[in-house]
């Protein structure tokens, strides 16, 4: 399946035909089914062991089966690459704590410590080396964030938003090659720095409710609507903002 795959049109979701049959609103179904039905349309991008339909919790569920032996991570290589930054990082983050210059006289992470991180390479963790970053697998990732937290926890809660939630992830994965040569460098870096934009007045967690559209104009896209709770928002960052496309359901 490719990214421009259209969604199925006029066909009832599980999710939209159970909340039906159990007496609730037209409107929470049709609201429910469309989560339901976007949710299958992006679980067709994914190789089929990454699917939901093959993970342990719905086995356990739907299947009456507990795979326990699918809750063991295989073990992580004892050395990868991306290690030296890693290691970096965390000297970084334990010099700047023991000399109380973590953050700055606004409470914000000082612009000292964001640059030499980036320096580092601790940005460009989930970014390939082609595109200037450490290439980490999302495991050692995951790992190396926890380690982290345990020393401050505002250090890697940026760059999990940055990497996973923020303009990282779509970029690496749905974005063309001029886009990953031309935004990637920058945020492998942390000269654009990622934040995430979802809420909206009336919308959160409902994301039928999104009233933020872009139109497209050719060479770009123009953006009319209003974000609330933007995650990592500060000036001149990069965000991966979540919206509706004109024309398209």
């Amino acid at each position: 399946m490719s990214v421009s795959t259209e969604p199925e049109k006029d066909k009832q979701s599980f999710a939209e035909a159970a909340l039906r049959l159990s007496g609730k609103s037209d409107e929470e179904a049709r609201r429910t089914g469309a989560l339901d039905t976007a949710d299958d349309q992006v679980e067709k991008l994914f190789l089929a062991r990454h699917q939901t339909s093959n993970s342990p919790i719905h086995r356990a569920v739907w299947e009456s089966k507990t795979p326990l032996e699918l809750f063991s991570p295989p073990p992580l290589a004892e050395k990868a690459p991306c290690d030296v930054a890693m290691e970096k990082s965390i000297e970084i983050v334990k010099r700047y704590r023991a000399e109380k210059k973590l953050y700055n006289d606004k409470g914000k992470l000082c612009d000292e410590l964001l640059s030499e991180l980036g320096t580092a390479g601790y940005w460009g963790m989930l970014i390939s080396p082609e595109y200037g970053g450490q290439g980490a697998p999302f495991p050692r990732f995951v790992r190396f964030l926890t380690k982290l937290a345990t020393l401050e926890a505002t250090v890697p809660g940026m760059a999990s938003v940055h990497g996973c939630i923020g303009a990282v992830d779509p970029v690496r994965t749905f974005g063309n090659e001029e886009q990953k040569k031309r935004i990637l460098p920058r945020l492998a870096t942390g000269e654009a720095l990622s934040g995430f934009a979802l809420t909206e007045p009336g919308a959160g967690s409902d994301l039928t409710a999104l009233k933020t559209v872009a139109v497209d104009k050719g060479d770009y896209f123009e953006v009319s609507g209003e974000k609330l709770f933007i995650t990592n928002a500060y000036p001149g960052r990069t965000v991966g903002l979540v919206c509706l496309l004109e024309g398209k359901k």
